[in-house]
Order: C-alpha cells, then structure tokens, then sequence
C-alpha cells in the first residue's frame, strides 16, 4: 500500500489455516501488554516496566453453509469443530496484498455465539486466545 493511504475495513479478514471465515462482518485484534508497577522507599511514584503481553481476535459473521466446493473458506461449524476438539490454529490477519502489512500467530478458539433473532439474519461471534507470540510482517 502506497504511503498515506487508509486501509478499507471490507479488505482485512482474517484466514484461519489458510481459509477466510464465510461471510465475514467484522474482525479485530486486540494487544494488552502487563505493566509491572515498581515502587520504592526511593520513589515518590510507582514506575511501570513493560513485562510479557496477551493477544486475542474476535470476528463476526453471517452464518451460512459455505459452497460445498470451496476449499478456501471455513464457516461456522468449521470454527466450531475445532474448539470442540482443542485444536490450535494458525491465524493471518492481512489484505493478502504485497507490500501491506500481516500479523500471524497461533491462537485456540475461546469461544463461539450463534445469535437468532426474529427478523434478522442469523449471525456469529467469535473469539480467539493467542498462543505464543503475534508476528508482524509484510505481504510479499
């Protein structure tokens, strides 16, 4: 991406062992890093150090059975499986266009919601626990 240019929200999706989630909504990572607080006798304040940090994505979707076909989308069920069974996931988190930026990790999913309500489509909520470390790259 060209210097100075915002990135479009519908572009960054997340791809979980390589496969976009099927009519995805919305998508976010959050980063919280531990401040360890300091204070002495020699202090009059307490002075934060930086220590390790968590990271977790959340994702929304329609939900609906992707195409039997596609071999490059997960849906609901798909998400689902895979917490049910404990399995960690590698994540992307990119536009998948060369030169913009990519954050990767492993994560486990935390948790799944289903939501129906009368008059709305039926959607999905879904959170992942990152495990190890979140990688910043660039889309080559």
């Amino acid at each position: 991406m060209a210097a100075g240019q915002i990135y479009k929200g519908k572009n960054v999706r997340f791809r979980f062992e390589g496969k976009t989630l099927y009519h995805a909504t919305s998508c976010a990572v959050s980063v919280t890093t531990t401040l360890e607080g300091i204070a002495t006798k020699d202090t009059d304040g307490t002075v934060s150090t930086p220590s390790n940090y968590e990271w977790s994505i959340t994702t929304n979707a329609l939900v609906a059975d992707k195409p039997a076909s596609s071999t490059t989308q997960s849906d609901f069920m798909d998400i689902l499986s895979l917490q049910l069974a404990g399995t960690e996931i590698d994540i992307e988190f990119t536009t998948d266009t060369a030169g913009d930026f990519v954050l990767s990790g492993k994560v486990y999913v935390e948790s799944c919601n289903i939501t129906a309500e009368v008059g709305n489509s039926v959607s999905g909520d879904f959170s992942f626990k990152g495990n190890g470390n979140l990688t910043k790259g660039i889309v080559s």
